[in-house]
């Protein structure tokens, strides 16, 4: 989502961290739920993922300071469960997503995978993140 579509940048304040684990060799791109209730839902989810919707968008957001950041948001509902997880990743996490088409989520306390999420629409993230890419050419 590009700046001039954002109506209250409060909405993309980030709720998780992000990060990339190597399992036999290979990274996966993963986001952080420290939230233990968050944790059982998440396992039950995994065990039964055929009513799951999940989508992810990327945006743009402008930090004073930091200047221009590009985030995601993650959002999963499983019936009445409603999941929305917003962070500010690396470039090599954002590039793995784009190649993968894969999310994890991993407990914050043991880094135990609670939910893979494959073939997620990536369409509109890689058009987020050219633009995002473009703007950084621009600065430089």
């Amino acid at each position: 989502m590009p700046l001039d579509k954002m109506s209250d940048s409060g909405q993309y304040a980030p709720t998780h961290h992000s990060r990339i684990l190597h399992v036999d060799g290979h990274p996966i791109a993963c986001i952080v739920d420290q939230s233990p209730e968050n944790a059982t839902s998440l396992l039950d989810i995994s065990e039964n993922p055929g009513k799951l919707r999940v989508s992810l968008i990327g945006f743009l957001n402008k930090h004073d300071e930091l200047g221009l950041l590009m985030g995601l948001k993650l959002k999963v509902q499983y019936g009445t469960i409603l999941l929305d997880y917003t962070t500010y990743p690396s470039c090599e996490f954002t590039d793995l997503v784009i190649l993968d088409e894969r999310v994890v989520i991993i407990s914050g306390s043991d880094c135990k995978p609670l939910l893979p999420i494959e073939r997620i629409m990536t369409d509109q993230f890689v058009k987020t993140k050219s633009e995002f890419d473009k703007f950084t050419k621009l600065m430089s």
